[in-house]
């Protein structure tokens, strides 16, 4: 249905322009259907308008949940947290280590996740009047996880407990290694965990397969909070009532970070955990992300696309091709002059890891189009010369671009590293698994969205060939990943500040929960150039006469972008979303594809 400027379009479309069709990229566009029952339900229900309430029923919140979803933001509903195996056991342990004053091991991974996850820790044993001792592993010297040099390490500083955030799941060798010198570890991970335990005296994830919680979206940084919840109660039970001890909710602002960084859903759960988040964040929050968003100039009020591409990208840049403890110490710091000093390193890092990103995926797209329809179920490209630390997000890159599960490897010598990522219904970390397991791979793991792996160059060919195979048997032959799903039909017009405030109560936005799209049939793009790294900027007319901002990210080169730059009438799909500029709030839309002009 056509919308009128000003209101929130809903998402019940005529047959006709339900019709599923193929955009200029190749993906197909299908709109998202609501039973008007339960529309009409939802607007009894919560007073809003038919087009919020269709949105919402497009998305399968069912009218009883409406309110909820709406409704103001309290603290993170985790109804199965009881059940979540070792929990309680592990906050016992830091309590005792606490009440005794022992040292406590911190080993947390190179990513935002394992950042954030660390940084919790620290924050609040350090409050609590414990020593930390925290090691972030150098991605290239000692690859993912504890080692029996990391374990060395804790000893030699006196630790008499150590924790793994974000990793240790598959590090079957370097815990066996601490058992074995009487170093009891917590394992505190979200990534897929096999049949068999490592060696440590808890572990704390919803991802093991005797756990029944039905938690397993968490990531390690809500999982940290978690425990750190739990610690926070076990303490108070045994009597500690320190008035410096943080509450745990003050810390949802990293938790939120990890969660959006980790692509995890923004649904159930997680999504009152970042909503909470945010508002934290909104109200001054860790002063790390305080420091990092005035580095890059960010004026807007917080929303979950900030933790992607603005702080996400540059704590990462430390871990990706510097200093990996750079990312925890901008995050556990109080100290703003400190914390400015970091953000101004990580925006350097960011800028030399833009660069070798870049290199690295003209590359890698010029590999993939060369195989052409011989890629299969997955883009897969091996090269030399790449940076281990951005491939990550190369293959991020080519997942966006092709619309399909992406690998990318690197050669070093005699050694090949690998990163992988997916889209949201096709499991990635679970063929990454067994392929470890086949003797394909030295280490390997990870969760449906993301894996990495390293091992012998010399069986990059088997690799492949495998990782192909259990890629095509995991498909569903009926299923379309490349569907772009739409929310409705659009005038530019309606493109405004009114709409888009209003699209933000169904918030946050991201995995899960994607940002609504509409269909702007018809438009012109006027004044199509290329601007910043490879973004094609416009504005979007149409018979109206209404014209809004527009931008298409990456497009430079792609069929979208090159349909802009020509200037013909086109159908955009695109997102409504709000910009601040010198304090004031301006709608744009985001591009997310572009068709032939409909009939």
């Amino acid at each position: 249905m056509r919308t009128t400027p000003g209101h929130v379009p809903g998402v019940g479309v005529n047959a006709g322009s339900a019709t599923p069709r193929r955009s200029l990229s190749g993906r197909i566009w299908r709109y998202r259907t609501a039973d008007e029952r339960a529309v009409a339900a939802v607007v009894r229900a919560t007073g809003t308008s038919d087009g919020l309430a269709r949105l919402l029923v497009g998305r399968g919140i069912a009218p009883d949940q409406a309110n909820t979803w709406l409704g103001p933001v309290g603290m993170p509903r985790l109804p199965g947290v009881s059940s979540v195996l070792d929990l309680d056991h592990a906050a016992a342990l830091l309590a005792d280590a606490v009440t005794q004053r022992r040292r406590i091991g911190i080993l947390g991974d190179y990513d935002v996740d394992g950042a954030a996850s660390t940084a919790q820790l620290v924050r609040y044993l350090r409050a609590a009047g414990v020593t930390t001792i925290t090691h972030v592993p150098d991605r290239i010297a000692e690859g993912y996880g504890p080692s029996a040099a990391a374990i060395d390490r804790f000893r030699a500083a006196g630790t008499e407990l150590v924790v793994t955030v974000d990793c240790g799941i598959t590090a079957f060798a370097s815990l066996q290694y601490a058992a074995e010198r009487c170093l009891p570890v917590v394992v505190v991970d979200h990534h897929v965990a096999e049949a068999e335990l490592p060696a440590a005296a808890a572990i704390v994830n919803p991802n093991r397969s005797d756990d029944t919680s039905g938690l397993g979206m968490l990531t390690s940084s809500g999982l940290t909070w978690l425990l750190i919840s739990r610690l926070h109660r076990e303490l108070g039970h045994r009597g500690v009532r320190d008035a410096l001890l943080p509450e745990p909710e003050s810390f949802l602002d990293l938790a939120a970070l990890g969660t959006v960084c980790d692509l995890a859903p923004l649904t159930g759960a997680n999504r009152d955990l970042v909503r909470r988040g945010l508002e934290i964040l909104a109200r001054g929050g860790n002063p790390g992300l305080r420091a990092i968003a005035a580095a890059a100039r960010l004026e807007e009020p917080p929303q979950a696309s900030h933790f992607s591409f603005v702080y996400g990208p540059r704590i990462n840049a430390a871990g990706r091709v510097g200093d990996p403890a750079l990312g925890l110490r901008i995050l556990e710091t109080d100290d703003p002059e400190e914390a400015d000093h970091v953000a101004g390193l990580l925006e350097g890092l960011n800028r030399r890891r833009q660069s070798l990103e870049a290199q690295a995926y003209d590359e890698a797209v010029t590999q993939a189009e060369a195989l052409g329809a011989d890629a299969g179920p997955a883009v897969i490209v091996v090269g030399e010369g790449w940076h281990p630390g951005v491939i990550g997000i190369v293959a991020s890159r080519l997942v966006n671009r092709f619309q399909q599960p992406a690998v990318v490897c690197v050669r070093e010598r005699d050694q090949l590293r690998g990163s992988a990522r997916s889209l949201a219904d096709i499991d990635i970390g679970t063929p990454v698994i067994r392929a470890r397991r086949a003797g394909l791979l030295e280490k390997g793991g990870g969760h449906p969205m993301a894996a990495g792996f390293t091992g012998s160059s010399g069986r990059a060919g088997e690799l492949v060939a495998f990782l192909k195979d259990e890629l095509a048997q995991a498909r569903q032959p009926d299923s379309d990943e490349r569907a772009l799903l739409l929310d409705g039909i659009l005038a530019v017009s309606g493109a405004n500040v009114a709409l888009g405030t209003e699209l933000e109560r169904a918030g946050p936005f991201g995995v899960g929960n994607p940002w609504p799209c509409f269909t702007f049939p018809r438009v012109f793009p006027v004044q199509a150039r290329i601007v910043g790294s490879g973004h094609v900027s416009c504005l979007l007319a149409d018979e109206t006469r209404g014209r809004v901002k527009a931008i298409a990210f990456r497009s430079e080169g792609t069929p979208v972008g090159n349909a802009l730059l020509r200037g013909r009438p086109l159908d955009v799909a695109g997102q409504v979303q709000i910009s601040t500029w010198r304090g004031q709030r301006r709608a744009e839309v985001h591009i997310q594809d572009v068709a032939k002009c409909h009939g």
